[in-house]
């Protein structure tokens, strides 16, 4: 991965993907009412109740805004100044009092009962959808930084937003109403004081509206930073880095691309420090100091000096004009927070609306049980990046038949099994199990075809037991599967057995395995599952010669009766295989059994007497060694 701090990021790391996003997003009106109203509609499929009852909430919270500061203070004058009784005065009062009762009720059961538990709800079903998406993107996505930059801006406070977006939208459609209702109440007492209220609609409309485009490019800008930053944070509290962070300077290392990647936000804050503040101010200046001053100083004026309104009539303007303007600024806020917020939410929907090239539920026919032939035709493959790693690859494996692939470091034998097991598809030419092209079938089914065991394979901080099944319904074999890979001593001697916790992140008294133990029980995970085809990819690269011969004898004794796959880089452990792939530069070099190879002098048969001589000088030096104690 690119730390790189330079100014290329924004065009080669965000990429042709997030240009596009860029272009979509500039927040029209029309944007940002489809976004918002997607939004809305995700939010009544997951809990519809929250929606109908937000609504509800901020209709009653209007209500009581216009009917205190326009109806209630003007009901209770005109009664003292018409000479009204007590009785009938507190009637009025009792009355109000009663209906703003049955309204604090409500309000009290929305905030502490229904927005705990429905925000809960909310945040279960965006995250399942998040995840379910996340969970079905093609293996390239997890090799592209694009992606990653896309995938932050789309769980960025995500269901803070959904939320948000309930609040705003049900904000303005009963803001709309309380402000039309508003400015008639107010243009009966005096007309010209509708004017005032232009004030917040500057302050947020035109301030507001700028300062929440700027925070998204700020953030936009600096998205890749914070990246890098999580990146760095990460590594520094994960065991698997803690033991190389010890033993070497690569803390200082990582320390300073942190540097440099907090100085890089700070950079693009600093940038825009100007215009924030100047923002800023013309947004404190408009939505509060005018219109409050403003309309204090007008009525004082036409009530004192002018003599032109009323006393009751200057109180009861203030107070609606205090209610009003709370009214005004909560919609242009929230209407400018909707603009805002668009623009995040529009990352949310193109990453819900990415389709994969090969989606995890991919509908097909049903695949036979048993694996009678398998093919690679021609194949040809590229990664995203335009590395080509496997050039015409063509080769027939038999029912039962046991194959190695060979061949340095980055010769493709990896790909070769990604490609097998569809995580990509060639870019050209066909795979084929039992003659069928592996496209045409239901992905899942095809898939359950075959237990692998990966080189780079990952326990989980999950029991023993749940890293052998890894979901699958358990069967009977877990503790034979144990034995073969030859880890059931070190799961026997466990505290809780096979339910012990691996890994201490969410146990103290968790099993820690080493790297051979751990691949293991990668191999033990293969060993347990019934299917007609086992792939092991360098399975014994962290055991000991001795460990190493067990467990390769296991796998061929396993795979009797069965289709095999075998990468290793010791020939010593495939020269019994029924076939031998050699793959060179992505090209197969060479196939056949380890006799018909070493006779015809290839690579093949240099690499082995290469490695021979290697495995002759290390078994003389162990001996000397041990004489010389």
């Amino acid at each position: 991965m690119d730390f790189s701090l330079s100014g290329r990021y924004n065009d080669r790391q965000l990429g042709k993907g997030c240009a596009s996003m860029k272009k979509e997003i500039k927040g029209t009106a029309a944007q940002t009412l489809k976004n918002n109203g997607y939004i809305m509609g995700f939010a009544w499929r997951i809990c519809p109740g929250r929606v109908l009852f937000t609504g509800i909430y901020h209709g009653l919270d209007r209500f009581e805004y216009l009917f205190f500061s326009g109806y209630f203070m003007k009901k209770v004058l005109s009664l003292i100044e018409g000479s009204a009784g007590f009785l009938e005065v507190l009637f009025f009062a009792l009355a109000t009092a009663g209906l703003f009762g049955v309204i604090f009720l409500f309000n009290s059961w929305y905030d502490n009962y229904l927005v705990p538990v429905t925000d809960v709800r909310i945040y279960r079903g965006l995250y399942h959808a998040l995840y379910q998406k996340a969970g079905n993107a093609d293996l390239s996505c997890f090799e592209d930084s694009d992606f990653y930059n896309r995938y932050m801006l789309a769980m960025a406070d995500s269901d803070k937003r959904l939320i948000q977006t309930i609040d705003n939208v049900w904000q303005i459609l009963m803001g709309t109403v309380a402000v039309a209702v508003s400015w008639v109440m107010m243009f009966r007492i005096d007309r010209f004081v509708v004017f005032f209220v232009l004030a917040p609609i500057i302050g947020n409309f035109v301030f507001a509206n700028a300062l929440n485009k700027l925070a998204y490019r700020i953030y936009e800008e600096s998205v890749v930073f914070r990246r890098i930053a999580d990146y760095v944070n990460r590594v520094i509290h994960l065991a698997d880095y803690a033991k190389e962070l010890r033993m070497t300077d690569i803390f200082r290392v990582m320390e300073k691309k942190h540097e440099d990647a907090r100085e890089g936000i700070t950079k693009t804050l600093d940038s825009y420090l100007v215009k924030n503040v100047l923002l800023g101010w013309g947004y404190l200046y408009f939505t509060f100091v005018i219109i409050f001053e403003g309309v204090i100083f007008y009525g004082a004026y036409r009530t004192m000096v002018s003599k032109t309104m009323a006393f009751s009539e200057f109180a009861i303007l203030t107070t609606l004009m205090t209610s009003v303007s709370w009214i005004l600024i909560g919609y242009t806020k929230a209407f400018l927070e909707s603009m805002k917020n668009s623009l995040f939410i529009q990352n949310l929907r193109d990453f819900l609306a990415y389709e994969p090239a090969i989606p995890e539920d991919a509908q097909g026919i049903m695949p036979d049980r048993e694996v009678h032939s398998l093919e690679f035709d021609n194949v040809s493959f590229a990664y995203k990046s335009g590395r080509v790693a496997l050039k015409n690859i063509s080769f027939t494996l038999k029912e039962n038949e046991a194959c190695a692939l060979v061949g340095y470091n980055g010769a493709g034998k990896s790909t070769l099994i990604k490609l097998l097991l569809r995580f990509y598809d060639p870019t050209s030419g066909e795979i084929r199990v039992n003659g069928i092209n592996i496209k045409e079938y239901n992905l899942k089914a095809y898939r359950s075809l075959f237990a692998a065991a990966f080189q780079d394979g990952k326990i989980f901080a999950r029991s023993i037991r749940d890293n052998l099944t890894m979901g699958r319904e358990e069967n009977s074999s877990l503790q034979d599967a144990l034995l073969r890979a030859g880890i059931w001593p070190v799961v026997e001697k466990c505290p809780e057995g096979m339910d012990t916790i691996l890994t201490r992140e969410f146990d103290a008294k968790g099993a820690v395995f080493s790297g051979g133990q751990t691949q293991k029980l990668v191999a033990a995970r293969a060993f347990c599952q019934d299917t007609p085809v086992r792939i092991f990819d360098e399975p014994s690269s962290a055991l000991d010669p001795i460990a190493e011969h067990e467990l390769m004898e296991n796998i061929k004794r396993d795979s009797t009766g069965r289709m095999l796959l075998l990468i290793s880089h010791r020939l010593s452990c495939v020269q019994d295989m029924e076939k031998i792939i050699v793959l060179k530069d992505g090209r197969i070099s060479e196939q056949g059994t380890h006799g018909q190879l070493m006779a015809a002098e290839g690579e093949y048969a240099a690499l082995y007497r290469m490695q021979a001589r290697q495995y002759k000088i290390e078994s003389v030096s162990a001996m000397e060694g041990g004489r010389s104690r």
